[in-house]
């Protein structure tokens, strides 16, 4: 898309017609100076849009090529002008994450047909962004006149979730880190992937040894046989709002999501396959390695709570019991148990399916706590309520071999090789 500055000119063709009426009519020095130095912008503006280059074509890099949400993202543009002359300054803005996100700005000068610049973003929210566009503009000494040309780009770049580094609280050690005022605890990996990891034993295969959770808590870890299921592994991530009702709604979403990465990832370090559901509907994804990974991770990195009526209209168990597949492991990320929930997760085990359910609230019992209820509108009685019922959650998913996992947590990210990424796009 091409702007020609028409509204310097309809301001300076006015200016200019009054002081030639007005030279012709009363002379003198003074008015001559003014018509003919208003002559000679008009002239200079018009010589830089109409000699001016007639194709730009805009490079575009970042790296990483697929940052994580928060991180820094370092953006080279090249920017080439071919045809006319040369213009005295280049302006560019680039939108690589869209108008609701920080945009780039870079301003060149030099009679040059070529320029190199770098800029930087960060705190880019997750998401899939491929509405990103570059606008170039350049003009007269003054600004007054300028050629802009906005091209739309054909980039595609992915913010993925940060995998959360998961593990479990073993023992409080109550030490006081003399930074930040907080507990410094010990933190031991527990067997979140399932039973089927175990401690080695004499005899066990060489090749059954899983080496980065044996490198990670100092011990042989081995998977165990009994525990190998010929159905590949499943992950539903749930969106029901119901599920997220205290007053940390998003954040505590943001967790589920970034437990979703977390566990993509390490499924993606096999050569088989495995099943990502992200949330209501009936669109479960079939990945398989690192390919899988990054498709799954570009479902991910735009998945949303799902509104109110949707999560209605597809509310009750029989919208996941279809999947279950007797002898399948399904790993069923939430934040809070509710009824309807339960429900669901019952009748999955009744129907021969082995559950991991992952709550992103402050603790495995109980997922949230009374007073966070409260805050959330619910109300004294409501909250006690709901503390019972939790209880009596709890006891039915253990009779049915159901195990929860609290996603207890250090904010740590899984760190990617940095990578470039980005297309050419130019207009004529």
């Amino acid at each position: 898309m091409m702007s020609s500055g028409a509204g310097a000119w309809m301001a300076a063709v006015p200016v200019i017609g009054v002081l030639g009426a007005l030279y012709a009519w009363k002379g003198g020095g003074a008015t001559l100076f003014l018509l003919l130095l208003a002559l000679l912008i008009g002239a200079v503006g018009a010589a830089s849009q109409l000699c001016g280059p007639t194709r730009v074509t805009v490079r575009r890099t970042w790296a990483p090529s697929a940052p994580y949400e928060g991180e820094e993202i370092e953006v080279t543009l090249q920017i080439s002008l071919e045809g006319g002359i040369p213009p005295l300054w280049v302006q560019v803005e680039d939108d690589l994450a869209g108008h609701e996100q920080e945009r780039g700005r870079l301003l060149f000068s030099g009679f040059k047909r070529n320029y190199n610049g770098t800029y930087r973003l960060s705190g880019v929210a997750r998401g899939l962004y491929t509405e990103g566009s570059t606008t170039v503009a350049w003009g007269d000494v003054f600004g007054w006149f300028k050629r802009v040309r906005r091209l739309q780009g054909r980039d595609k770049l992915l913010i993925q979730p940060l995998p959360l580094y998961i593990a479990a609280w073993d023992e409080t050690l109550g030490r006081n880190d003399g930074e930040g005022g907080r507990a410094d605890t010990s933190l031991k990996y527990a067997p979140l992937w399932g039973s089927r990891l175990r401690a080695y034993e004499p005899g066990d295969p060489v090749k059954s040894i899983h080496w980065k959770i044996s490198a990670r808590r100092g011990e042989l870890i081995t998977r165990a046989p009994e525990e190998v299921y010929a159905w590949p592994v499943c992950l539903i991530l749930d969106t029901e709002p119901a599920s997220y009702f205290v007053p940390e709604r998003g954040e505590i979403f943001e967790i589920a999501v970034s437990a979703a990465a977390a566990w993509l990832h390490r499924q993606s370090d096999g050569t088989d396959a495995y099943y990502f559901r992200p949330g209501l509907g009936n669109n479960t994804l079939q990945l398989i390695g690192r390919e899988g990974l990054y498709e799954g991770l570009e479902v991910l990195a735009q998945v949303q709570l799902a509104s109110e009526r949707s999560a209605f209209s597809l509310n009750g168990a029989e919208s996941w019991n279809h999947l279950v597949v007797p002898g399948q492991r399904i790993t069923i990320i939430t934040g809070c148990l509710t009824s309807s929930l339960v429900a669901r997760l019952l009748q999955m085990a009744d129907a021969g399916a082995v559950l991991d359910v992952w709550c992103s609230g402050e603790s495995g019992d109980a997922a949230v706590h009374g007073s966070d209820l409260e805050e959330a509108g619910i109300g004294n009685g409501g909250a006690e309520n709901w503390e019972k019922s939790a209880g009596h959650w709890f006891a039915q998913l253990s009779s049915h071999g159901i195990r929860m996992v609290p996603l207890l947590y250090d904010s740590a990210s899984v760190q990617m090789k940095p990578g470039r990424g980005g297309r050419d796009h130019g207009i004529a």
